[in-house]
């Protein structure tokens, strides 16, 4: 069996190879790495090389039924009797996070995902804004209240999802007015957090909100454009994915037929998870 620390070194060499010179490193990072080197595995599974070292691996320490290709993220000791408990130990380490903590604004605060811990749909967004930096609760800005009302027209509430960003923290600007979409290295920093909420709720479908989280959650690909990937289903670690604008590009756009381009793909989400789908609803913005 390759030791870790070996597998590691072929993998940073593969990254050097393939082009990448960063690795975003952070104390918790080596803590996961340390207690789970499967890590490994979900942040090169697309190398060849590294798929041929990953066949030697032990098995998962923490399998999930449901989520069989993600890499558990199981940085804390406890053994979690519910979700709950899980959940409240995430958010305690992502808030207690001193790499994280520095990027925060004075009196401003880290955000992590709301929502119903059962949700059959997860709603994933990029970063956090000024209103939600403000309130630590992520889309609650103008962006996030078109967000509720897109979701109340699929026929459920904020309570009944699930709403993260991949950010744990808006991206520093010089000034206080307008937003820095995040880095790739920005993302990757905190990726593991959302996928151990993913890990967490096990949705049915994610429903990833524009161009950026897409970056973030399946890679960046400079040939990618969203007018081809949105409203098609990809995967994030086995989970079905749906890609479609981001709500501020509707504040941006708001004509009919972008509202209707968004609209559709909310509509194969909902046949997705098996929600009813009313011919009102099926005429949105017709």
């Amino acid at each position: 069996m390759i030791h870790p620390i070996n597998m590691l070194i072929e993998v940073l060499k593969d990254l050097r190879n393939h082009g990448q010179t960063t690795v975003p490193i952070g104390a918790e990072n080596f803590s996961f790495l340390e207690n789970n080197p499967l890590v490994i595995q979900k942040i090169t599974q697309q190398s060849p090389l590294i798929q041929n070292l990953i066949q030697d691996m032990p098995p998962a320490v923490c399998p999930s039924e449901k989520l069989q290709t993600i890499v558990p993220i199981c940085k804390s000791p406890s053994v979690f009797v519910t979700k709950q408990d899980h959940w409240e130990d995430l958010r305690k380490r992502v808030f207690n996070n001193e790499d994280l903590k520095k990027h925060v604004r004075p009196g401003k605060n880290l955000v992590f995902g709301v929502g119903n811990l059962d949700a059959k749909i997860f709603f994933c967004g990029e970063a956090p804004g000024a209103d939600e930096e403000t309130q630590g609760i992520p889309f609650v800005g103008r962006a996030g209240q078109l967000l509720t009302k897109i979701i109340e027209a699929m026929g459920l509430s904020r309570d009944e999802v699930y709403i993260s960003n991949i950010m744990n923290w808006r991206p520093e600007m010089d000034g206080e007015i307008g937003n820095r979409p995040p880095t790739q290295e920005e993302m990757q920093f905190c990726l593991p957090y959302l996928v151990e909420q993913v890990e967490i709720v096990k949705p049915n479908v994610i429903a990833a909100l524009g161009a950026t989280a897409v970056s973030g959650l399946l890679g960046y690909d400079k040939s990618r454009k969203m007018s081809i990937v949105r409203g098609k289903w990809h995967e994030f670690y086995g989970i079905p994915l749906m890609i479609t604008f981001h709500p501020s590009y509707l504040l941006r756009n708001g004509t009919n037929s972008m509202k209707r381009v968004v609209w559709e793909d909310m509509l194969k989400v909902m046949e997705r998870v098996g929600l009813t789908i009313s011919e009102k609803q099926r005429q949105y913005f017709l």
